[in-house]
């Protein structure tokens, strides 16, 4: 999310620019802002864990991008985020609830058919995973483009490799969304870049140097930028009621002194102001000062800048708050995209030169990922002894209805081939399922070959557990029906999502 409004606050020392104007060098990207709006393309497959192409769109977004940086002689570098530091699990608790909430929204406008209102909702309600940062850094491998795992926050090793020389694998601007990147000391970056590689940048030496422009910042240090930023609010702490970004940058440029500026917050706001405020923005501002970052140089964790002496006196476990430590062969094997930085789980088999690996290292306060979907296996296995089928021939109409999970008549397989039939747009005698071609052989999602050998129409009826028709062992449900002929292309009445959500007739 970043800094509350500050992105509208710096609106005067904004510059439009092309990202040619980078063009021979490198500039890093905030992965995961990129696969957020590729997924808005794919909210509804994603949150509802639709098979199909579709699925992967968002892949298809990331490396339209990239191919554009590289179009202009860019060498681009992905980030993508790790695990959450500790100060953070009240925000992400937050945006799972408002992620839950969403999705139970978006399923009831599917219902009641209003689509438009539907994809709006499964749009916020959409998550990224680290399993959908894997399958872009696949892609990445197999095309040789630079990338680098956080071990926690993406914007803090953003801000590290701004710091660095090109020669040592530095960048010279990074492509982000989030204004937290300015609070982090970034020299320069890029806003609302579009697919034509227009955008907008702010370049913080330019801020602190300008003389014309208001709001002022001329007597202003990185150290008092930050302290601004965090006074109004951010992903570790909340501002206090009533201060936001006007105030806290008046504030800091009136008394150009963080202490002193709590001390009066402490005096005007009293009760308000939280007894532990104090050293939730110590914290707070340390975090944007000194996280911990991965250097591949050295293969191993550091801090973004050197510990300042207030926290010398801190033990390891108290600096937790700065991202808990890792072993070495922990960060190296996030950093390079084989480790889940927040389950500490192999993506793949571990290979044999890393069996000291094999058992993951446990960390103080380690975060879970929320997901707002459920792995295909147990989606289907919900869905088991939940449909009917009902195949018609010429000679007759045949009525199958699985009720009993104990006793399926069909295995998840078959299950899962049915739901694939429903939701393709075409059809011939013998179904092939390829997977989008960018996404690499080892996806998990791959899809095995199915034939339909039999000339037949399929309605399949999927329902939702927790609603009951009256006197009646059938569950309401909603239907989808899709027409199935040997070699020929038939066109449904309706559109597929309406299908999916509405009973046809028999």
């Amino acid at each position: 999310m970043g800094i509350k409004d500050l992105l509208k606050f710096m609106k005067p020392y904004v510059e439009p620019i092309h990202i040619n104007k980078y063009a021979n060098k490198r500039v890093g990207v905030d992965a995961y802002s990129w696969l957020h709006k590729g997924a808005y393309s794919c909210s509804m497959e994603l949150c509802m864990n639709m098979d199909g192409d579709k699925k992967f769109q968002y892949i298809n977004y990331c490396m339209h991008r990239i191919n554009l940086l590289r179009h202009h002689n860019i060498t681009p570098v992905l980030v993508f985020d790790g695990g959450n530091i500790p100060c953070k699990s009240l925000t992400e608790q937050q945006r799972h609830s408002k992620r839950k909430s969403s999705r139970e929204l978006a399923m009831a406008k599917l219902k009641e058919g209003d689509i438009n209102a539907a994809t709006e909702m499964f749009q916020r309600a959409v998550s990224i995973t680290p399993s959908m940062a894997h399958q872009l850094i696949q892609i990445l491998k197999s095309e040789n483009i630079e990338f680098v795992v956080a071990p926690y926050e993406a914007d803090a090793q953003l801000a590290y490799l701004s710091s660095l020389d090109a020669d040592k694998g530095g960048i010279a601007a990074v492509i982000s969304e989030d204004s937290d990147l300015l609070a982090y000391g970034c020299s320069s970056v890029i806003f609302k870049m579009d697919k034509y590689g227009n955008g907008e940048e702010i370049i913080i030496d330019k801020v602190f140097s300008s003389t014309g422009r208001l709001p002022s910042f001329v007597h202003f240090t990185e150290e008092l930028f930050t302290g601004m930023c965090v006074l109004a609010g951010c992903d570790f702490l909340s501002s206090v009621p009533g201060i936001g970004i006007g105030k806290a940058h008046a504030l800091v440029s009136k008394y150009r002194n963080l202490d002193r500026v709590l001390s009066v917050l402490k005096y005007d706001k009293g009760d308000q102001m939280p007894k532990d405020y104090f050293v939730s923005f110590k914290e707070a501002l340390a975090v944007f000062q000194h996280a911990r970052i991965y250097d591949a140089e050295s293969k191993k964790l550091k801090h973004l800048t050197p510990v300042r002496e207030t926290l010398l006196h801190y033990s390891a476990e108290e600096l937790d708050f700065l991202g808990p430590e890792l072993s070495s062969s922990q960060a190296s094997a996030i950093a390079e995209g084989e480790l889940d930085p927040c389950t500490m789980k192999w993506f793949n088999a571990v290979p044999s030169c890393n069996n000291q690996l094999k058992k993951p290292i446990t960390v103080n306060n380690p975060s879970k990922w929320l997901s707002s979907t459920e792995p295909p296996s147990q989606i289907l296995k919900q869905e088991e002894g939940c449909f009917t089928i009902v195949s018609s021939h010429k000679t007759g109409t045949k009525k199958i209805t699985l009720m009993e999970k104990s006793k399926p008549m069909f295995n998840l397989e078959q299950l899962s081939d049915l739901k694939q039939l429903t939701t393709s747009s075409k059809v011939s005698s013998k179904v092939e399922r390829k997977r989008s071609s960018m996404v690499p052989n080892n996806n998990p999602f791959k899809k095995q070959k199915t034939t339909v050998t039999n000339e037949c129409a399929i309605d399949v009826i999927q329902v939702d557990d927790s609603e009951t028709a009256p006197g009646s062992q059938m569950p309401k449900s909603v239907v989808e029906k899709k027409s199935v002929t040997s070699g020929k292309k038939v066109e449904s009445n309706k559109n597929t999502i309406l299908n999916f959500f509405s009973r046809c007739s028999s």
